[in-house]
């Protein structure tokens, strides 16, 4: 590890510090606050203060060893209490950056539970929808043979005595075929098997 004084002055320090690795390290997924400049090498990571500064050089040393030691063990299960070893201002930074860490989570855990909400109801909708569609066609099925059962010298009885039997098996096999009626079949077994 070296530590190198990025600007020093009377009321304003900042620090960078540059770990290097005897081997290769895996890269930590999440990325630290905005005000720490992260560059990651396989072999070495370096952590600067860009837009915050200390008023004491010994504060700005502590403070960018504080982000590095929680952005490079905060995900540890084995390192996760390592924190308790700092002193207590340092502790309450790591704390800061725990809180900041699990907002930041939770909102991406909130934006892919929408994502999942909005695709069910999407789906929902669509087969609502085709079930409307399949309720309607039938709804105008029963309504069309009532009509023509009350009134058998309409246009329609001509043409439904030419129909032979071989005719209406071939419509009930292409209406069986259709995608929206195994949809259904499907639904009314799953119906079915939920009453038993």
């Amino acid at each position: 590890m070296s530590f190198t004084l990025i600007s020093e002055s009377s009321f304003s320090n900042r620090h960078s510090l540059k770990i290097n690795w005897s081997k290769a390290q895996d890269l930590p997924t999440f990325t630290p606050p905005p005000e720490i400049d992260y560059v990651a090498l396989p072999k070495s990571q370096t952590f600067s203060m860009v837009s915050i500064s200390t008023p004491d050089v010994k504060q700005s040393e502590a403070y960018i060893a504080t982000t590095a030691l929680f952005f490079l063990f905060s995900s540890s299960g084995k390192e996760d209490k390592v924190f308790l070893r700092l002193p207590a201002s340092w502790r309450d930074l790591w704390i800061e950056f725990a809180e900041t860490k699990k907002e930041k989570a939770d909102e991406a855990d909130r934006s892919t539970i929408r994502t999942f909400r909005d695709i069910v109801r999407q789906k929902r909708d669509q087969e609502m929808e085709e079930g409307v569609l399949i309720q309607g066609a039938f709804k105008n099925r029963n309504t069309g043979r009532a009509l023509d059962n009350g009134d058998e010298s309409g246009p329609d009885k001509g043409t439904r005595s030419l129909l032979t039997s071989e005719a209406y098996q071939k419509i009930w096999t292409d209406k069986c075929g259709t995608q929206s009626y195994q949809m259904m079949l499907v639904r009314f077994r799953f119906h079915i098997s939920g009453l038993s």
